[in-house]
Protein backbone atom coordinates (compact mmCIF):
# COMPACT_ATOMS: atom_id res chain seq x y z
CA UNK A 1 0.00 0.00 0.00
CA UNK A 2 2.83 2.36 0.90
CA UNK A 3 4.68 1.66 -2.35
CA UNK A 4 1.47 2.27 -4.31
CA UNK A 5 0.96 5.61 -2.56
CA UNK A 6 4.48 6.74 -3.46
CA UNK A 7 4.20 5.64 -7.07
CA UNK A 8 0.76 7.21 -7.47
CA UNK A 9 1.98 10.51 -6.04
CA UNK A 10 5.02 10.37 -8.30
CA UNK A 11 2.81 9.94 -11.35
CA UNK A 12 0.59 12.87 -10.33
CA UNK A 13 3.59 15.12 -9.76
CA UNK A 14 5.13 14.01 -13.05
CA UNK A 15 1.94 14.90 -14.92
CA UNK A 16 1.93 18.30 -13.24
CA UNK A 17 5.61 18.67 -14.06
CA UNK A 18 4.88 18.04 -17.74
CA UNK A 19 2.28 20.81 -17.65
CA UNK A 20 4.07 23.37 -15.46
CA UNK A 21 7.71 22.43 -16.08
CA UNK A 22 8.96 24.55 -13.19
CA UNK A 23 11.82 23.96 -10.77
CA UNK A 24 9.63 23.29 -7.73
CA UNK A 25 7.76 20.41 -9.30
CA UNK A 26 11.04 18.95 -10.61
CA UNK A 27 12.53 19.01 -7.10
CA UNK A 28 9.37 17.43 -5.72
CA UNK A 29 9.61 14.73 -8.38
CA UNK A 30 13.18 14.02 -7.33
CA UNK A 31 12.20 13.79 -3.66
CA UNK A 32 9.31 11.45 -4.37
CA UNK A 33 11.48 9.33 -6.66
CA UNK A 34 14.13 9.09 -3.97
CA UNK A 35 11.61 8.11 -1.30
CA UNK A 36 9.90 5.62 -3.62
CA UNK A 37 13.12 3.93 -4.62
CA UNK A 38 14.44 3.64 -1.07
CA UNK A 39 11.06 2.40 0.19
CA UNK A 40 10.92 -0.19 -2.58
CA UNK A 41 14.42 -1.45 -1.76
CA UNK A 42 13.60 -1.64 1.94
CA UNK A 43 10.30 -3.39 1.27
CA UNK A 44 11.91 -5.89 -1.10
CA UNK A 45 14.65 -6.83 1.35
CA UNK A 46 12.13 -7.13 4.20
CA UNK A 47 10.00 -9.40 2.03
CA UNK A 48 13.04 -11.61 1.37
CA UNK A 49 13.66 -11.74 5.11
CA UNK A 50 10.02 -12.68 5.72
CA UNK A 51 10.19 -15.49 3.17
CA UNK A 52 13.38 -16.74 4.79
CA UNK A 53 11.57 -16.75 8.15
CA UNK A 54 8.82 -18.88 6.65
CA UNK A 55 11.39 -21.39 5.41
CA UNK A 56 13.09 -21.22 8.81
CA UNK A 57 10.01 -22.73 10.46
CA UNK A 58 10.31 -25.84 8.26
CA UNK A 59 14.09 -26.27 8.17
CA UNK A 60 16.04 -26.93 11.33
CA UNK A 61 19.68 -26.92 10.33
CA UNK A 62 22.71 -25.32 11.96
CA UNK A 63 23.81 -23.81 8.65
CA UNK A 64 20.37 -22.40 7.99
CA UNK A 65 20.34 -20.87 11.49
CA UNK A 66 23.55 -19.03 10.62
CA UNK A 67 22.12 -17.95 7.27
CA UNK A 68 18.94 -16.73 8.96
CA UNK A 69 20.93 -14.58 11.37
CA UNK A 70 22.85 -13.16 8.42
CA UNK A 71 19.65 -12.40 6.46
CA UNK A 72 18.06 -10.64 9.44
CA UNK A 73 21.23 -8.61 10.01
CA UNK A 74 21.34 -7.56 6.36
CA UNK A 75 17.66 -6.58 6.51
CA UNK A 76 18.15 -4.43 9.60
CA UNK A 77 21.29 -2.78 8.20
CA UNK A 78 19.73 -2.12 4.78
CA UNK A 79 16.62 -0.61 6.35
CA UNK A 80 18.82 1.69 8.44
CA UNK A 81 20.84 2.71 5.36
CA UNK A 82 17.65 3.40 3.39
CA UNK A 83 16.36 5.61 6.21
CA UNK A 84 19.68 7.45 6.45
CA UNK A 85 19.79 8.05 2.71
CA UNK A 86 16.46 9.86 2.77
CA UNK A 87 18.02 12.73 4.74
CA UNK A 88 19.71 15.64 3.00
CA UNK A 89 22.79 15.21 5.22
CA UNK A 90 23.57 11.94 3.40
CA UNK A 91 22.92 13.33 -0.12
CA UNK A 92 26.51 12.71 -1.22
CA UNK A 93 26.24 9.05 -0.22
CA UNK A 94 22.89 8.78 -1.97
CA UNK A 95 24.38 10.17 -5.18
CA UNK A 96 27.29 7.75 -4.91
CA UNK A 97 25.19 4.66 -4.25
CA UNK A 98 21.98 5.35 -6.15
CA UNK A 99 22.69 7.66 -9.10
CA UNK A 100 22.20 4.98 -11.77
CA UNK A 101 18.89 3.74 -10.35
CA UNK A 102 17.66 7.24 -9.58
CA UNK A 103 18.23 8.50 -13.11
CA UNK A 104 16.41 5.48 -14.54
CA UNK A 105 13.46 5.96 -12.16
CA UNK A 106 13.22 9.63 -13.13
CA UNK A 107 13.01 8.72 -16.82
CA UNK A 108 10.16 6.22 -16.31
Amino acid sequence: VLAYAFVHKLLVVRQNNAIDNNQTSYRLTKVITKASMLSFISLLLSLICFLALIFYTFITNVHFNFLMGFVISIDIASNAVCIFLTYQYFAAYYRTLCTACDSRWLRC
